[in-house]
């Protein structure tokens, strides 16, 4: 969160803001240990705003509150990233189809300077998080292309688990040369009017981090239910 929006929004915004993007950039770890006290005294604040914080990120399972034991950052459901990845997987593909149904292969040139930025990124091994943000993008001109950003901002609320799990997917050797590339070809796909092709690769795209949940179990045993 950057200075200006510390500014204008109201204090429990803030605090909630912190709070979550630590959570979801794994700041804090799942299964981590947090307190009241903790984050007042971080972020300089009194302890009531910070409850009620708590209260609200346990209703969006980012933590888990246990009286008289204490809260703590919930650990990532698989369960929640395959139905999270099932649920973008018929959206995104519905919404690809849509897109070459109307005729739309010029796509907005922001995706394509999009791609540049993620192609520089990748090739001068730049920032993950940087990446994804970039990913995030991408995907969300794939909704607005065809007036769908309201699904987009809709479904980028209910995937908590995914995210995290997502961010932990990147660390694995490849993993961000191999995601420009499908991003790549998804374009290339609408752009050449291949429905079925797009939506092959979209599939792709979409399970192909559930390959290394094993292999993410195995490295952070920690982290799961």
């Amino acid at each position: 969160m950057n200075r200006y929006q510390r500014n204008v929004l109201p204090l429990k915004e803030v605090i909630y803001m912190e709070v979550k993007n630590k959570i979801l950039n794994l700041e804090y770890k799942p299964g981590q240990m947090i307190s009241e006290t903790e984050i007042s005294e971080l972020l300089n604040v009194s302890r009531t705003p910070v409850r009620e914080v708590f209260i609200r990120l346990s209703y969006e399972k980012l933590i888990d509150i246990y009286p008289q034991k204490g809260t703590f950052v919930s650990l990532v459901d698989l369960s929640y990233v395959k139905e999270s990845v099932y649920m973008r997987n018929l959206l995104e593909g519905q919404i690809a189809g849509e897109i070459i149904d109307n005729g739309m292969k010029d796509l907005p040139a922001e995706i394509k300077k999009n791609i540049r930025l993620q192609k520089d990124l990748v090739e001068n091994e730049g920032n993950i998080e940087e990446f994804l943000e970039l990913d995030n993008d991408f995907h969300k001109v794939i909704f607005k292309a065809v007036n769908h950003e309201t699904i987009w901002d809709i479904i980028s609320t209910t995937r908590i688990h995914y995210n995290r799990f997502r961010l932990l997917t990147m660390y694995e050797p490849e993993m961000l040369n191999r995601v420009f590339q499908e991003h790549f070809d998804i374009m290339t796909k609408i752009e050449e009017g291949d429905k079925v092709g797009c939506n092959t690769l979209l599939k792709k795209h979409h399970y192909n981090g559930l390959e290394h949940a094993d292999i993410l179990k195995e490295k952070y045993p920690g982290y799961f239910l």
